[in-house]
């Protein structure tokens, strides 16, 4: 990487620049589920005395971008 740059002080600079970018995308984070993503998964919903259906629930999931997730259990409305 060094032989992009024609001085130690550009690699430097180049360096911490890089790192002050990711540390204010850091910074942005909303709260611990920032980096989550929604899925929808098929389940199977107990209805009580034997009975069952098939339904689907949201799970949350990482993502690599800032994105917003809030669980859904299985058989319920989202």
């Amino acid at each position: 990487m060094q032989q992009y740059f024609k001085q130690n002080s550009e690699l430097a600079d180049f360096i911490n620049s890089t790192l002050a970018n990711v540390e204010s995308l850091a910074q942005d984070e909303t709260g611990p589920d920032s980096w989550l993503q929604p899925e929808t998964k098929r389940c199977t919903l107990q209805l009580g005395g034997g009975w069952f259906t098939s339904s689907v629930e949201r799970v949350c999931v990482f993502c690599a971008v800032p994105y917003s997730c809030t669980p859904v259990q299985c058989g319920e409305r989202f």
